[in-house]
């Protein structure tokens, strides 16, 4: 039994590898394939439906409702918790962009830049900006087209070539912060959504440090390297024309209302008073409708800033929250099948304590990391991959007597690495095409600083894994996994 459950497991997750390579909808993969799961493992390995009642026996029909019952509890559980949440993030991200804020924030980070005299020590002030930025402008592909259009004319009047300077863009590609999206879903994960600054501050911002310190201390010698070697085989090396600046049209004192959502966040967390994310957001709005209200005395005006965000609301409630909730099924299908919970006792029991133990948490924060980093790199998009895998991660961090964090953070990050890394994800295709290059050019020559990122990040995470121990619960004998209809 054991062996049939592992290989059922091993074998769903080829067979769903294999239609997303071949390019079929992630969301109808994900649904579809969780729902099947659920059934097969409900007669196969005595898997209740989650969610689903206590029945003495059931009918196939039976089984059949509870499955859909459980999608539906599903919608209802995410819409309302990180859904919500991440919509909101959405809606105020839009209308920021919107009224230019977020454009003229990038536009004014940019001043510093200038006075530094060597270019590739600029291609790393520009990471480290960019990456400062990322903590009120959460949207990957966002933060770059803003980048684009503020930064990039910058480092081509400074001689940097193209091809050199959309690389670094590229690698502006952690998602972090209590109001980005993948740090709420994160939070969900591990029962602490409504703990996303204290999860940022005890943990997240560690591996975020040591990524912003790592790769810019790299970039000017890997890039010098690089621009060297293209030079000598003439390889993208065409003088081209700086484009023109464009300062953004709006107030300069508007570079702040991006950040009025963190600052209200952070102010509730160490004033220790209860403020949600959703809330934030919102109050952050109502108070630039004001402000925009007196600005230009245009009631209607403020009628049309709320179609821009509840449009970017249901934008991402497709693009993103869609795939969370399908995500959520498959992982849920790929526990029932019980492989999961036998390789992470048999990871687990390689020492309760002393180095196997250590060996054990290093093998399964490692193996799990790049597994979502292969993933990522495939679909495009780290949603998919961090939702199919690092829901199961809790489970495998108590078994391994870790803090359920120190495994999904690892996950998180590497989904967001595996993104930079590759040629398919609208990223690095927008600055790709920006450039009138291939997005394979710009890969090729990102991937090896982001492999060495997955290295960092793993020992971060190997190291607050460490700090961070729980009691290890006894493992479970196999029969213990699966309940017998």
């Amino acid at each position: 039994m054991p062996a049939f459950m592992i290989f059922s497991t091993l074998l769903a997750v080829g067979i769903v590898a294999y239609y997303i390579l071949k390019k079929y909808n992630p969301i109808f993969v994900f649904l579809f394939s969780g729902l099947l799961i659920l059934i097969f493992a409900f007669y196969f390995t005595g898997a209740p439906i989650p969610k689903a009642p206590i029945r003495e026996s059931a009918s196939f029909l039976d089984v059949i409702l509870d499955s859909f019952a459980f999608i539906t509890a599903t919608f209802k559980a995410q819409l309302s918790g990180v859904g919500l949440i991440i919509m909101s993030v959405a809606g105020f991200a839009a209308y920021m962009k919107h009224i230019n804020a977020s454009a003229k924030l990038a536009f004014l980070a940019n001043k510093p830049l200038g006075k530094i005299k060597n270019k590739y020590l600029i291609l790393s002030g520009t990471f480290v900006v960019g990456m400062a930025l990322k903590i009120v402008i959460s949207s990957y592909a966002g933060l770059l087209l803003l980048l684009l259009a503020c930064i990039y004319p910058v480092l081509i009047a400074l001689k940097i070539r193209p091809i050199t300077a959309v690389c670094v863009l590229s690698f502006i590609a952690l998602d972090y912060g209590p109001k980005d999206g993948s740090s709420i879903n994160m939070a969900d994960m591990v029962g602490q959504k409504d703990n996303v600054v204290g999860l940022f501050l005890n943990y997240q911002i560690w591996s975020v440090i040591a990524y912003v310190v790592v790769i810019a201390i790299l970039i000017p010698f890997y890039f010098a390297w690089v621009d060297k070697r293209d030079k000598a085989k003439g390889v993208l090396c065409e003088e081209v024309e700086a484009p023109e600046i464009i300062d953004p049209k709006c107030p300069t004192p508007y570079i702040f209302f991006p950040w009025l959502p963190v600052v209200f966040l952070f102010s509730a967390y160490f004033l220790n008073i209860k403020l949600d994310v959703v809330t934030a957001n919102f109050v952050s709005i109502a108070l630039v409708f004001i402000i925009e209200f007196i600005r230009h005395r245009d009631g209607r005006k403020l009628g049309e800033d709320m179609v821009v965000i509840l449009k970017a609301m249901a934008d991402i409630f497709i693009s993103v929250v869609s795939i969370i909730i399908a995500a959520s099924v498959f992982a849920e299908g790929i526990k029932s099948l019980g492989g999961v919970g036998i390789l992470a006792n048999a990871v687990s029991s390689l020492g309760k304590e002393g180095e196997f133990a250590a060996v054990a948490v290093f093998i399964s924060i490692a193996a799990l990391s790049f597994l979502v980093y292969g993933f990522t790199v495939i679909m495009g998009s780290g949603i998919a991959a961090f939702n199919a895998f690092g829901r199961l991660a809790p489970d495998i961090a108590t078994r391994l007597g870790i803090a359920p964090i120190t495994l999904v953070l690892p996950i998180e990050i590497a989904s967001c690495l595996g993104r930079a890394a590759s040629p398919i994800a609208g990223g690095i295709i927008a600055l790709a095409g920006f450039v009138k290059i291939s997005p394979v050019e710009i890969i090729k020559r990102t991937t090896p600083l982001l492999l060495i990122a997955m290295v960092v990040n793993i020992l971060v995470a190997f190291y607050l894994a460490k700090a961070n121990p729980i009691e290890t619960p006894k493992p479970q004998e196999n029969v213990a996994i699966v309940q017998v209809h």
